[in-house]
This record gives C-alpha cells, sequence and structure tokens, in this order.
C-alpha cells in the first residue's frame, strides 16, 4: 500500500481541479443555453414578425382597387397577379444571394438586420404610398426581406445548435412563418375595413 504524502496530496489537488473544471463547463454549457434559447426566441419573433407582411394585401384588395380606380379586371391582372410576381420574383433570388453570402460573410447578425430593415421599411413605406408604381417597388421589397431572412435565419440557428437539435429548431422556425402569415392577413382583415387597407401595414411595422 502507497502511503506517500506527496501522491496522496498530488491526487486530492487534480480531483479538486477535475471537480472545479466540471462544475464551471456545467455552468458556462447552462449559460450559453439560455442565451441560445433568448436567440431563438427573438428570431422566431422575427420570423413571424415578417412573415405577417406576406399577405397583408389579400383581404383588402377590392379598396385598394378603388382609390387607384381599377376595375374588376384590372385589380386582378395588378394586385392580384403583378405585385404577387414582383414579390415572389424578387424574394427567390434573394434568398440564394443572401444564402451564398450567408457563408463568406462573418457577421452574418449584421446582414440579417440589414435585410430586415430593408424589408420592414419599404412595409412601413406602403402606409404612405400614392401611386401604383410605389405599391408595386414597396411590395417586391418587402419580398427581397421575406425571402432573404430565411437562409440567414437557419445558418445562424445551425451554428448554434448541434445537428441533433437542428430539427426542432427548423420546425419552430418553420412554425413562426405560418403563424406570421396567418396572423397578419386575419388581422388585415379585421383592421382594413374598419380603418383603412394602409392601416395593418402601419400596425405591423410599429409593433
Amino acid at each position: 500500500m502507497d502511503h506517500n504524502p506527496i501522491i496522496h496530496q498530488s491526487n486530492n489537488h487534480e480531483d479538486a481541479t477535475t471537480t472545479i473544471d466540471e462544475t464551471l463547463s456545467s455552468s458556462s454549457y447552462a449559460a450559453t443555453m439560455k442565451q441560445r434559447r433568448l436567440a431563438t426566441t427573438l428570431y422566431l419573433l422575427t420570423t413571424s414578425l415578417l412573415f405577417a407582411d406576406q399577405n397583408l394585401m389579400s383581404p383588402n384588395l377590392s379598396a385598394i382597387a378603388e382609390e387607384f380606380g381599377f376595375d374588376d379586371n384590372t385589380r386582378d391582372k395588378k394586385l392580384g397577379g403583378d405585385i404577387a410576381i414582383a414579390f415572389f420574383m424578387v424574394g427567390v433570388p434573394a434568398s440564394f444571394l443572401v444564402g451564398c453570402l450567408a457563408d463568406v460573410i462573418q457577421k452574418r447578425s449584421l446582414l440579417f438586420l440589414w435585410v430586415i430593415l430593408i424589408g420592414e421599411g419599404a412595409c412601413f413605406a406602403t402606409y404612405f404610398i400614392t401611386t401604383y408604381a410605389q405599391l408595386y417597388w414597396c411590395r417586391a421589397l418587402t419580398g427581397m426581406s421575406v425571402g432573404g431572412a430565411l437562409p440567414l435565419i437557419y445558418s445562424v440557428l445551425g451554428d448554434y445548435y448541434e445537428p441533433k437539435d437542428r430539427g426542432w429548431v427548423s420546425g419552430a422556425i418553420s412554425m413562426g412563418c405560418g403563424i406570421g402569415i396567418s396572423f397578419g392577413q386575419g388581422a388585415a382583415g379585421i383592421l382594413g375595413p374598419r380603418y383603412g387597407w394602409r392601416t395593418p401595414f402601419l400596425v405591423f411595422k410599429g409593433a
């Protein structure tokens, strides 16, 4: 049996160091997880509010057409067709471009901020438009923001979580998209007839 006190002291010191390291590691992991969940919640809320913009026009197309003097056919073509095409035709390449930039830009959170500001600024500006051309380009820019935000969100959150956790995170973000679209269209259907078709754009961008 070894009775060397120096060896016993060394072993006790190593055990104590290991315990301290494990405690610090556990505390750091808990703090990191808390930060991750906070970030995920903020991204989820941002996604919901952003996608609420997508169908704000839909319940009030007749009111918009009346303001611009469109008949039914022109309403369907310009408001139901042309603007919808612009929204997605700008959003689709924006999604690809921003997704590529997310792989080479380190400050992706800053890129995400700019994407959001462009789209949300355009949505807010919709409240003040006076011509169809202004409405058209405001909705196109909003589509760019909606399209560009998703790859950035998935990229950032993909770095926050291990592969085994990314499934539920992606599901939560997708759920936020659906909630935002549903809530935005429903609110526009309630607010538009009462306070004017522009009001939903002001309400959601002031939120």
